[in-house]
């Protein structure tokens, strides 16, 4: 489960984030100023605490402090995608390890600096697709580039957000034709 939330702060958008990656796991909360890293704390709940009712109360209270609710339909989705020739089981895999390391690393990323999270990766057809759910897609495009330059993962990368259902608008390469398959 995650909760996103965020409040106008003069020219800044502030940001307050709690979610539960695995079941049982600790609750993580992360706040801070959106598209900067934030800071984060942990919540080990006893066996007997609900998760779910736990971090609605938490958010509950972020509410009375004039933050508000991101809901899923206000979000954008960005795709990372990578291609591949399907005939060749060595490409297969690269591009399927590659997706899947996105995956996890422009999540972390994104829901530390309070931006979004991901959803999940699909490989196939000739191509790996990680999709994310953003707040600012800017903000999301240029920390998503930062992160895979620096990872060395920026070769025959595609990067495009919806703009509206099925139809794409191709943040890299610039210009270009985002084909989502």
């Amino acid at each position: 489960m995650k909760i996103l939330m965020i409040k106008k702060s003069g020219n800044k958008t502030l940001f307050w984030n709690i979610f539960e990656y695995q079941f049982r796991s600790p609750i993580t909360i992360v706040s801070g100023t959106l598209g900067i890293e934030g800071k984060g704390e942990e919540h080990k709940l006893r066996f007997w605490q609900s998760p779910k009712k736990f971090m609605k109360r938490l958010a509950a209270e972020k509410a009375n402090q004039g933050y508000q609710l991101v809901e899923e339909k206000d979000l954008k989705k960005v795709y990372i995608q990578y291609r591949y020739n399907e005939e060749n089981e060595e490409e297969f895999e690269m591009t399927e390890d590659k997706s899947l390391m996105v995956e996890e690393i422009v999540e972390e990323e994104l829901m530390y600096s309070g931006n979004g999270y991901g959803y999940g990766s699909e490989i196939g057809a000739g191509t790996g697709t990680s999709i994310f759910y953003v707040i600012d897609v800017e903000i999301a495009y240029n920390s998503i580039w930062k992160l895979l330059t620096e990872k060395k993962l920026t070769d025959g990368v595609e990067i495009a957000y919806e703009a509206e259902k099925g139809s794409y608008v191709s943040l890299h390469p610039k210009g270009a034709v985002f084909e989502l398959v």
